[in-house]
């Protein structure tokens, strides 16, 4: 599981402000058998989950608006099978039953970021106007990571927006992923038109954290069509810190922090057959390596030590190659 909540989010609930908002639901049944999915689906979808729990494993056991268990892997991907910090599995789970494309995505709340870039969806501008269905993703003023995903489900008349938050409220204080998942809920926050901009620090969203807005994402329904995510290729605790699109497929760098090593993973964005594809990381001063063959779905991972180093990283797909410079250094 990759860190998406900085170590004091479980303050976030205790003593914020939440603004307590009544939704115009369209008919669930209008909302999941759609022919075309549209945002405004997608935000009724999740705002008729509001108040739910990561599911069946929760302190309160819930079923989500059309009857699973759980939202994703809500319930079961944290460890030994457990529950996990599920911001992004909420907003996937809305986006998915909804029509959108959700390739690339997985647990970690960074891969809303890194879909948006991939799939040309992504807004940095202080300009952009959040639409009903983006996913707003969210910074912190003290780091460079991605810590929290939510959901715009409306844009109200004095231009606030109202947002959707899965994994919002866990117990105060609790130093467990899975205690915190099985305490928290979907809750309903509202940016005001003041606060809702790329690079606002709104005061109602974990001041104590610092959380920013670093851009919406916009679903698309012609996104990747690869089930592999590079959080998964490279295995737990690895979190994606850099990529770089090839032509038909992305480069992926990752990074543990707790044991100081990189992956690569060079992952086709429309799987169809076998194709000339590399991975490739070098540690400067040290070991290098690639991953070189015809492959299906993704080259790699290739995994190397990079304690207090540079690092150049790269990858090819289809006769189209990439190498970084020397690179996330430390």
């Amino acid at each position: 599981m990759n860190h998406r909540h900085l170590p004091g989010l479980v303050r976030r609930i205790a003593g914020a402000t939440v603004a307590t908002v009544v939704f115009a639901l369209l008919n669930l049944a209008n909302v999941t058998t759609a022919s075309a999915a549209t945002g405004t689906g997608a935000a009724a979808l999740a705002a008729a989950n509001l108040d739910k729990t990561a599911g069946t494993c929760a302190n309160s056991p819930t079923h989500n608006s059309l009857g699973g268990a759980q939202f994703e892997t809500s319930c079961s991907g944290g460890g030994s099978g457990g529950p996990e910090y599920w911001c992004a599995d909420f907003v996937q789970w809305v986006w998915q039953n909804s029509g959108f494309s959700t390739g690339g995505l997985d647990a970690d709340a960074a891969s809303f970021y890194a879909y948006g870039r991939d799939n040309g969806t992504l807004h940095t501008s202080a300009s952009y106007q959040p639409q009903p269905g983006d996913a707003v993703v969210y910074g912190s003023v003290n780091d460079t990571e991605i810590h929290h995903v939510a959901i715009v489900t409306s844009v109200n008349a004095d231009g606030s927006i109202t947002t959707a938050n899965g994994d919002w409220g866990g117990t105060p204080g609790t130093g467990s992923m899975a205690d915190f998942a099985v305490s928290s809920r979907v809750a309903a926050i509202t940016l005001s038109a003041g606060q809702k901009s790329v690079g606002s620090v709104p005061g109602n969203v974990d001041t104590a954290d610092g959380y920013t807005i670093v851009g919406y994402t916009t679903p698309t329904t012609t996104g990747s069509t690869n089930p592999n995510t590079p959080t998964a290729i490279c295995g737990t605790g690895f979190k994606v810190i850099d990529s770089h699109a090839l032509g038909g497929a992305v480069v992926y760098l990752l990074y543990n922090g707790s044991t100081a090593r990189n992956c690569v993973t060079t992952v086709a964005t429309d799987p169809g057959g076998k194709v000339a594809m590399d991975a490739t990381l070098a540690a400067q001063g040290g070991s290098s390596a690639g991953n070189p063959g015809n492959f299906t779905y993704y080259a790699g991972p290739v995994i190397l030590g990079a304690a207090n180093v540079c690092v150049q990283w790269g990858g090819s797909y289809a006769g189209t190659s990439w190498t970084s410079g020397w690179s996330h250094c430390g």
